[in-house]
């Protein structure tokens, strides 16, 4: 097999690398044929080397033949919205006068599917893109063209360009920026400007694809560097008030990389090389923003963003590429080495880092200059380390700030009690702040300073305590302990606050009293309530299911009682506490009372202060052989099909120990699809009988299971609610 041209043509998505290459391969008759190999790759962490995941060939059709690779890039496929890599390739047709092209499409099938083909009387020689669409920009004679399977033909861009500097995607927008010359006459009035595009005889130039219409480039950058400037890379573009706010970085031909904001620049650095004519951004490891700078000569290095300094350069790279090829939510820095002499050896020389924690070196196996390995296992622990420190590190600062809000509490209270105490001595009347305006809470054991009678305040503590619950349940998901309580609507008290406190048996030694838990408030509309009622109201219509309003749910932790969750007349009471499980597994049994903590609002007609209340629940018992029976397993997950009290608490229970997302879904072109039958058909969701507007995804199994809440707002916008399991490590 001999190589046309230079071995591999790679580029990455999603941290894997897809290689192109063109080779001749004798036939059984004799005759050559051109053939594109292509090939799926990752970096195996575990050995250090780039592993070949998928191998596949391509021939042309017909009798035309590949002649040489253009320019390959990942982009987005306008039909599907998935990025996929796209290979633009010059076909050979004989006794054709025209130059022919074909775009290639690979898909996750691994098949090239032939999107689109052209032919031009010149030849693609330099600026040739490949955006969205697919489609493909190239720029000939001041003129830039574009063509796409959408235009079924080639379009020509109205603003003329000599030398185009950047084309590129920036909100769902193409953008053009490059340099004219000035070539229109010159006034009496301008022949003695100071204008930049006067007086350097060329000017910047932006053009937007969605607006059609041209766009000042002094915006970008000044008139002055457009004689200078070799190639750009915008990093933002925002319009406000008709104004384009820009950050731009470019670089020259004196070897400069300048960075940009408004068309003014802020900083420059020298880079370790002229020429350059390639700019990459990319975030790699410790949130360091950098910039890759890389010159058709094989030089590379990166600048910091931070520092706006050269922090790292190399030598003889043919290829550069930023993405997460660890899998760790950041980029590396992937380059590889000019000094391989057949296209399987290629891949084996490059250097992978991050220049903060990662940083593996390998080559071929040549004797001379070999670079130092890193030992992996060296690596992960030095990685881990570096991660427990900063916890640390950060876990410390949380409690810095603690400290200083606790010192700064008390600086306040013997403030107050010096003032306090100078007021008497001098015999002036002390008024001291009351405990609400200083966000202070009472102890269970202090007494109540009500200005109510104390024969009223007994009578009306009497009725609260008089059947206060209509349900207690209790569940075991995961690692976590649920017990909820449902308040009855005979308990006509309207709370400013609440919270659930678990307290264990006494016989339990060298145990706290209180388990440490947190609360959890779910604030259920009462204008439609739950069919398992209907006997309340015999004489009413048939009932609507309980609709729930996820916004109300509150967390708040049983020790602390500052964030207040309240509880109205008008919600359905409900109210769950969820410990760990784990450290209550020493014990065979464990016993706990059930306690409501709540504050009482006051009445406008009888109370003018706030006062707390203290509900018993009953018990609750958790013992290992119940768990092991599975009898606190929320059925719920298995059969959306049940319809009973049960399988209220069980709904009550996932919507307290599962995590929640909000998605806003709309359609800027006004198209969107019908998302709850997507969601009854191809996701295979299930309507739960309780509460049919939530849907249970259960497509990934039992331990995935998902609950979706489609909430159609107009025809094309709506929000979707997803319910989905927190599994921890």
């Amino acid at each position: 097999m001999e190589s046309i041209i230079k071995s591999e043509n790679v580029v990455t998505l999603s941290g894997k690398m897809i290689s192109f290459a063109l080779a001749k391969e004798r036939a059984t008759g004799g005759k050559s044929n051109t053939v594109l190999h292509f090939r799926r790759m990752t970096f195996d962490s575990h050995n250090g080397k780039i592993v070949q995941t998928f191998a596949g060939q391509s021939s042309a059709r017909g009798k035309s033949y590949f002649s040489e690779i253009i320019v390959c890039c990942c982009t987005t496929d306008s039909r599907t919205g998935e990025t996929v890599p796209c290979i633009l390739l010059k076909m050979h047709r004989k006794g054709s006068a025209t130059f022919g092209y074909v775009l290639l499409i690979l898909h996750n099938s691994n098949e090239l599917e032939y999107h689109l083909d052209f032919e031009l009387e010149n030849e693609l020689k330099e600026t040739v893109r490949l955006l969205p669409g697919p489609s493909v920009f190239w720029s000939s004679d001041d003129s830039v063209y574009y063509v796409s399977f959408e235009t079924a033909a080639i379009v020509t861009i109205t603003v003329s360009f000599t030398s185009v500097k950047w084309i590129g995607e920036v909100d769902s927008d193409i953008i053009l920026l490059g340099s004219r010359k000035i070539s229109r006459p010159i006034t009496m009035e301008e022949k003695y400007s100071t204008s930049d595009e006067l007086v350097w005889g060329s000017e910047f130039v932006g053009y937007s694809l969605k607006k059609k219409e041209s766009l000042r480039g002094d915006q970008f950058i000044p008139h002055a560097y457009s004689s200078v400037v070799t190639n750009m890379f915008l990093c933002s573009i925002e319009e406000i008030d008709n104004q384009w706010k820009s950050t731009v970085v470019a670089s020259t031909r004196k070897g400069q990389l300048i960075l940009f904001e408004n068309g003014v620049p802020k900083d420059v650095c020298q880079l370790p090389f002229e020429e350059a004519n390639e700019i990459k951004m990319g975030t790699t490891g410790g949130e360091n923003c950098l910039f890759l700078v890389s010159s058709r000569a094989g030089s590379i290095c990166a600048v910091s963003k931070e520092s706006w300094q050269v922090v790292a350069s190399w030598q003889a790279a043919w290829s550069v590429h930023l993405d997460d090829f660890l899998g760790t939510g950041s980029d590396q820095i992937l380059l590889l080495s000019m000094t391989s002499s057949s296209p399987d050896a290629c891949l084996k020389d490059f250097i992978l880092t991050d220049l903060c924690e990662f940083n593996y070196t390998t080559d071929s196996g040549h004797p001379e200059d070999r670079p130092q390995i890193l030992n992996q296992a060296t690596h992960e622990q030095y990685h881990h380390t570096i991660q427990a420190l900063e916890a640390r590190l950060q876990s410390g600062l949380a409690a810095l700030h603690e400290l200083q809000d606790l010192l700064a509490d008390k600086e306040r209270v013997l403030l107050q009690c010096s003032k306090a105490l100078i007021n008497l001595v001098e015999g002036n009347p002390c008024i001291l702040p009351e405990a609400e305006e200083e966000g202070l809470v009472s102890l269970w054991d202090e007494e109540e300073t009500d200005l109510q009678p104390l024969e009223e305040e007994t009578n009306s503590t009497t009725q609260v305590l008089n059947h206060p619950m209509q349900r207690v349940w209790q569940r075991v998901v995961d690692d976590s302990w649920v017990v909820g309580v449902q308040l009855s609507e005979s308990v006509g008290v309207t709370f400013d606050f609440v919270s659930l406190f678990l307290v264990m048996d006494q016989d339990l030694l060298n145990t706290p009293p209180v388990i440490e838990s947190h609360s959890n408030v779910l604030k259920l509309s009462k204008s439609v309530v739950p069919t398992q009622s209907p006997t309340q109201y015999p004489a009413e219509p048939p009932l609507k299911k309980l609709k729930l309003d996820l916004q109300g749910m509150k967390h708040v932790n049983s020790i602390h009682k500052d964030l207040c969750p309240s509880i109205h007349k008008d919600h359905l009471r409900i109210v769950t506490a969820v410990t760990k499980l784990s450290p209550l597994l020493m014990y065979n049994n464990v016993q706990c009372s059930v306690l409501l903590y709540g504050i009482k609002g006051p009445s406008q007609e009888t109370e003018l202060t706030k006062r707390e209340i203290i509900l018993p629940c009953g018990s609750v018992s958790l013992n290992l052989e119940g768990i092991w029976n599975e009898k606190y397993i929320v059925q719920l997950l298995q059969n959306p099909q049940v319809h009973s009290d049960k399988a209220e608490e069980d709904f009550f229970t996932i919507m307290t120990t599962f995590q929640r997302a909000s998605f806003s879904i709309f359609s800027p072109e006004y198209t969107l699809a019908h998302v709850k039958e997507w969601l009854l058909g191809p996701m295979q969701c299930e309507p739960l009988k309780i509460y049919p507007e939530y849907l249970l995804c259960p497509r990934w199994g039992a331990l995935y299971v998902l609950f979706l809440n489609w909430n159609l707002q107009n025809q094309f916008k709506g929000t979707l609610t997803v319910l989905y399991r927190l599994l921890r490590k």
